[in-house]
């Protein structure tokens, strides 16, 4: 049995950096195998805008394969991260064609959410959310489980993920013109957020599913909990006790010291990204041969 979870990169054209190349943040941040282990919060995070969880619940495949959306979002951020240009537009073009048939209404009221509330995949306030998540999630699991990122590394990371946010809907029109912006976005969204029925229900799923085979408990208790806010944390019913909180500290630094200090870089870092090196190392073609 095979343990891949997302298809390999293609070697693609030599010499394109894609969307930000070798020398950026997001390569730097990308390509450690422990950051998607907050993959876990950040869909919680997503669902628990009740627009979110309508749209995942009525057109998803959860029920069947509760980690199949995860797997696809890991190779979306993969592709988008190290492939070429021509690569980062066919992801780019794949996710959009999934997008284009979720839509419909809200089925109960959910906080502020009104019952028969409009939702789509497109949506720019639902595309904003999605992309917050993913960002925030993306640098608190890097500095929980890597190394703690300064303000400046983070502003820079949130910078270079713009190009990303063109690519699925979130214009500049409705995106923060800077990550002290954006923080104060992620804040307030927050604040208005409440997990219902349809959230929890995911979750519940979520928390008991099997990865190729493999059960997810009870690491993956764990795992959503430790990032998630306080908040989330209790309206999704995870205690977090003291015993919990010890067993996350040493969690976060045995991942640590085993993926940064003991493992070679070709299991540290994903394939993608070496894929992505060698491709940027090599000559970009000669047009006119």
């Amino acid at each position: 049995m095979s343990l891949r979870l997302v298809p390999p990169l293609p070697a693609g054209t030599p010499g394109d950096p894609g969307l930000t190349g070798p020398g950026s943040v997001t390569w730097r941040v990308s390509r450690e195998r422990v950051v998607p282990l907050g993959g876990l919060s950040a869909l919680l995070l997503q669902l628990a805008h009740p627009l979110v969880a309508a749209g995942v619940a009525e057109h998803s495949s959860f029920r069947a394969d509760p980690t199949k959306r995860l797997m696809l979002t890991l190779e979306m951020l993969l592709v988008t991260t190290f492939g070429d240009v021509r690569q980062v537009g066919e992801m780019t073009s794949r996710i959009a064609h999934i997008h284009r048939v979720v839509h419909g209404s809200l089925p109960q009221d959910v906080g502020e959410w009104r019952q028969e509330t409009h939702y789509s995949a497109t949506s720019p306030e639902l595309c904003l959310w999605v992309y917050a998540t993913i960002v925030e999630t993306t640098l608190n699991s890097y500095s929980a489980f890597v190394r703690p990122l300064d303000m400046n590394e983070r502003a820079e990371y949130y910078r270079e993920s713009e190009r990303f946010a063109e690519l699925y809907g979130v214009g500049k029109d409705v995106r923060p013109a800077s990550y002290q912006e954006f923080g104060d976005y992620y804040a307030k969204t927050l604040s208005r957020l409440e997990a219902g029925d349809q959230a929890r229900s995911i979750a519940h799923m979520i928390l008991r599913a099997r990865l190729r085979g493999i059960p997810i408990p009870p690491w993956s208790y764990l795992l959503a909990a430790g990032l998630l806010p306080a908040s989330l944390r209790a309206q999704y019913g995870l205690r977090w006790t003291a015993a919990q909180r010890a067993l996350w500290w040493v969690f976060t630094r045995l991942i640590h010291v085993v993926m940064c200090w003991l493992a070679p870089a070709r299991l540290r870092f994903w394939g993608h990204y070496h894929v992505g090196v060698l491709r940027c190392r090599q000559a970009s073609p000669d047009p006119a041969r």
